[in-house]
């Protein structure tokens, strides 16, 4: 296979000045995932790809990732089916059990050594599944939040797509749990009943007293419903389908490449973990392998201002590879795809302190406030990012970006935050704590103790200014005068600065004092896919589809782009499923449009 070149349009996902940069920096000379995973060297592993340097024309530039590994020729093994999923994460079981549903001979493969979900993926934002229904959660219209999720991301995304989810997540989700056995909490402070191991709970459910969604800067949409004790049991329900009408499900097997014949996709070379290849051919191939948050080549080409985020999920593959290396976008653009243009969008969830996110007063590491603290924990990220970097007392990592700051009123306080994932809104006396056993076992569920916020590791305490000013490192009288405007502004009514919500505004005046560190948020996935139709076929530079291919979740572009929105939580995962499944459908023969036209 010929090395590929970066088309004009991918290229400006880039931009120029980037790219170049990109080239200075020295992109060339780091091998592909495939390739370190089968051990071989080619042309890019040892820094003379082709178009490896740039030619005085910024669009010329190729990185090295584009050079595809060459054709194997020493095939243990062929196999042939109708349709071939590469990667079983939730997009890839349930295009998997999709495709086999519709009578299709099913291969997928999973280069994991069994079928696993991240440790704590499971929010589902999906809407309208009968476990909602049978809660009484109701969204709001799809009008209200297709809009709004368009206006999170600048417009960027292809609104049929989320119109489509809002449409279809909800029967998806009961399609894609069938034959699973668990409990369904009636709340989200609920205590189990039963001692099922799985169990699904409604998130921020019921809504915090008051809440109105049209009154915040950043809206939150109730409604998502949360697998746990992850997404696990979803995941083997779907391949135990998929596997009883007949799909073949193979684990720890990379998906190499694509086979292409006159423009068309018909099979992959994949490989085991000792290297022995088996061709597999097949009418349709859907791509689902995840993200490319741990493809640092990639990274530093279309997205390096996101290089300060670590990828939270860097679990080792049985060969010790780290994952979700985009290893099915380097498969399709290598096939004559593309990336869709950016920005793409990193999802950086910072899930604050003891606290939360709660909007509470931010100093940077000079003591200075930078901004308004009412913001998603997503946004937070984002502006930690402007900010000076300090040694973290909690990591003993450049990584210092804040300090939360709140007092002793904080369990009244809270109650008057935002609802939504990563807020903390509920205080449970001591006397009360035998009554929420469930929930404040959980992680980032928006109910605590005084006992878990004074006893959170890194927490400062104190009973004057100066003396917590001095725990921080921080120069007492800077920090003394942030505070005192601050708290000026917080009896005005009015924040002149950076216009938080008065109804936020809550001054630092009753000790005990308390500070925390706010370090650099992690990453969970780097949204970003290969430009695709509607029937989720990846498109080739003349806007055509590549017959035979298919792409979903991570893979798939069009649905999160510029700035990942937490209007809806979870609804990565909704997308995930909801288009796994079409993608298996279609890769089935169903040729059905995802539309926002019900």
């Amino acid at each position: 296979m010929d090395n590929a070149k970066l088309s004009r349009r991918a290229f400006l996902g880039l931009g120029a000045t980037a790219a170049v940069a990109a080239g200075a920096a020295g992109l060339v000379g780091c091998a592909p995932a495939s390739n370190a995973e089968s051990g071989k060297t080619d042309a890019a592993a040892d820094g003379t790809a082709q178009g490896g340097a740039a030619s005085g024309k910024p669009a010329d530039f190729t990185p090295n990732f584009m050079s595809a590994p060459s054709v194997p020729t020493d095939i243990k093994e062929t196999k042939d089916c109708d349709v071939l999923v590469i990667g079983l994460g939730l997009s890839g079981c349930a295009a998997a059990k999709a495709a086999a549903e519709e009578g299709a001979k099913v291969i997928a493969v999973e280069k994991a050594a069994e079928l696993s979900a991240v440790s704590m993926a499971g929010d589902f934002g999906v809407v309208g599944s009968q476990i909602q229904k049978d809660l009484g959660i109701e969204w709001a219209g799809k009008d209200v939040i297709v809009n709004q999720l368009m206006k999170d991301m600048c417009y960027r995304p292809t609104p049929d797509f989320l119109g489509y989810w809002y449409d279809h997540s909800g029967e998806d989700f009961d399609w894609l749990i069938e034959g699973a056995d668990f409990e369904v909490l009636t709340s989200t402070a609920a205590d189990q009943q039963t001692d099922k191991p799985n169990y699904i709970r409604p998130k921020c459910f019921p809504a915090l007293e008051g809440y109105d969604y049209t009154t915040e800067y950043y809206p939150y949409f109730h409604g998502t419903i949360t697998t746990n004790p992850n997404m696990q049991w979803t995941l083997d329900a779907a391949a135990a389908k998929a596997e009883e009408l007949g799909a073949e499900l193979i684990y720890s097997t990379w998906g190499e490449q694509l086979i292409v014949d006159n423009g068309k996709v018909t099979g992959a070379y994949v490989h085991d973990k000792d290297g022995n290849y088996t061709q597999i051919n097949a009418k349709s191939v859907v791509l689902a392998t995840g993200d490319w948050g741990n493809n640092q080549d990639m990274r530093d080409y279309f997205i390096p201002w996101a290089n300060e985020f670590v990828s939270f999920y860097t679990t080792m593959d049985a060969a010790g590879t780290i994952g979700n290396t985009g290893d099915g976008h380097l498969m399709g653009l290598w096939a004559g795809s593309h990336m869709e243009l950016g920005p793409h969008a990193p999802m950086t969830h910072h899930m604050g302190g003891p606290l939360g996110v709660d909007g509470y007063l931010q100093l940077d590491i000079n003591g200075n406030r930078f901004m308004n603290e009412d913001i998603p924990g997503q946004n937070i990220a984002d502006q930690l990012s402007r900010v000076p970097v300090g040694t973290n007392p909690l990591t003993g990592q450049e990584d210092l970006r804040s300090w939360q700051i709140f007092d002793s009123k904080w369990p009244d306080e809270i109650a008057h935050m935002p609802d939504g994932h990563g807020y903390v809104n509920h205080f449970i006396p001591e006397d009360q704590i035998d009554q929420y056993q469930t929930v404040l076992a959980g992680f980032g569920l928006g109910y605590t103790t005084k006992e878990m916020v004074e006893g959170t590791q890194g927490l400062i305490k104190a009973d004057t200014i100066e003396d917590l000013a001095s725990q921080m490192g921080l120069d007492v009288a800077t920090v003394q005068a942030s505070i005192d405007r601050y708290n000026e502004m917080c009896a005005a009514g009015h924040d002149s600065d950076f216009g938080k919500d008065p109804r936020r505004l809550f001054p630092i005046s009753e000790p005990p004092f308390f500070a925390y560190p706010f370090g650099s948020a992690g990453m969970l996935v780097l949204m970003g896919g290969l430009e695709v139709n509607k029937k989720l076929q990846p498109l080739n530079d003349a806007g055509e589809p590549i017959e035979g291919l298919y792409a979903t979740g991570n893979v798939q572009g069009g649905r999160y782009l510029v700035e990942y929105p937490v209007t809806v939580a979870g609804i990565s995962l909704g997308t995930a499923l909801s288009f796994g499944r079409l993608a298996g459908m279609n890769a089935a023969g169903k040729d059905i449009e995802a539309t926002t036209q019900a």
